[in-house]
């Protein structure tokens, strides 16, 4: 294990629920310079994508979906899923847990942090996990688990591990049914993404975020900036807002309604179609009053897995190749515990 991968499991912060019932934040953790720094459009434009109609076997209703799923890859690099088929009492039942984990005393949860280093399969922590990149801590606690090849969940509290895995299990069906549209979408054959990037040996990693009510929401921020690792990510939320997306330099607030989740295109999309399809730049912001608790799950290459762009997004004279080629693992330790993040450790 490197240096620096010790530092990170050394650098354990005390839980920022600890500081929530103060009347200004520490100065680590404010992040605007200015309030209105955090201003956002509201996003009534962010795309909607009627899962049934994708996976629909009336061929008319099927290609009209894809390409509403196109257009909001190219336009936004984001949409929303509603009649995805998962119902609504399970994510509410996962959220009742996620709220009794939240509870546990910080010694229960400290039974769950990084023991070695960011290929731990379960990791609660808090602010970033990569001290060393920013200045700025992030106003929330999390927990990481690897959800697939191989399933990974804390022994507690009780029913916890049973609904994630059950989510897990059916997401993950939705995933696969997402990308062969994205697919399709692309002009190439419905499994041709999910087959390359090797899914069914796939990566899953679960995030767990929690961002407890902020005396000063003006100034802190729950999630600085950033793109995706990954193909794709779906997003789960408990009714709080406060994820906002970027588009066109613009920021949109995003208000998922119940029944639908949230889908942002990842890095390794970027990627494989060299640049046609973007991973969408995204942030969290803090309230003052209530806990949001978001479950987002990353779904990415095997870990072997060389990711470069395909020869069928690449053209020496239109659309040279963009990025490098990294192992899907490589960059994933890379962009948890370096400096260097996202696509600038590929871009050419």
């Amino acid at each position: 294990m490197t240096s620096e991968h010790k530092s990170l499991a050394e650098n354990i912060i005390p839980s920022v629920q600890n500081k929530q019932l103060t009347s200004s934040i520490p100065s680590q953790y404010a992040y605007f310079k200015n309030p209105g720094d955090s201003f956002a459009l509201p996003g009534d434009g962010i795309p909607v994508i009627d899962y049934s109609l994708l996976i629909s076997e009336d061929t008319d209703q099927q290609a009209k979906s894809v390409s509403e799923l196109g257009k909001a890859c190219r336009d936004w690099g984001s949409f929303m899923v509603k009649n995805h088929g998962i119902s609504e009492e399970l994510y509410e039942a996962m959220f009742e847990r996620c709220e009794e984990f939240n509870s546990m005393s910080d010694d229960e949860k400290q039974l769950f942090k990084m023991k070695k280093d960011v290929m731990d399969r379960i990791m609660f922590g808090c602010s970033s996990i990569n001290m060393s990149s920013t200045q700025v801590r992030f106003w929330r606690d999390y927990l990481k688990l690897f959800v697939h090849p191989d399933f990974n969940s804390p022994h507690k509290p009780a029913g916890f591990s049973e609904k994630l895995l059950e989510i897990s299990t059916k997401q993950r069906e939705v995933m696969k049914n997402l990308l062969s549209g994205v697919s399709k979408s692309l002009g190439v054959e419905e499994s041709y993404l999910y087959n390359i990037a090797e899914m069914d040996k796939g990566m899953d990693f679960c995030v767990m975020n929690i961002y407890p009510p902020c005396p000063q929401p003006e100034l802190a921020v729950g999630l600085s900036p950033h793109t995706d690792f990954g193909l794709l990510s779906i997003l789960i939320a408990n009714g709080i807002g406060g994820l906002q997306i970027q588009q066109n330099g613009t920021w949109f607030n995003v208000k998922i309604p119940p029944k639908y989740l949230m889908v942002n295109l990842g890095d390794h999309m970027e990627i494989l179609t060299n640049g046609k399809y973007k991973s969408v730049v995204h942030r969290a912001m803090v309230n003052n009053k209530t806990t949001r608790i978001s479950l987002v799950t990353f779904y990415g290459a095997e870990v072997n897995n060389f990711v470069v762009p395909t020869p069928k997004f690449v053209d020496d004279n239109n659309n040279p190749l963009a990025y490098r080629g990294m192992k899907y693992g490589d960059y994933f330790i890379a962009d948890q515990s370096s400096t260097t993040k996202g696509l600038d450790l590929v871009r050419i």
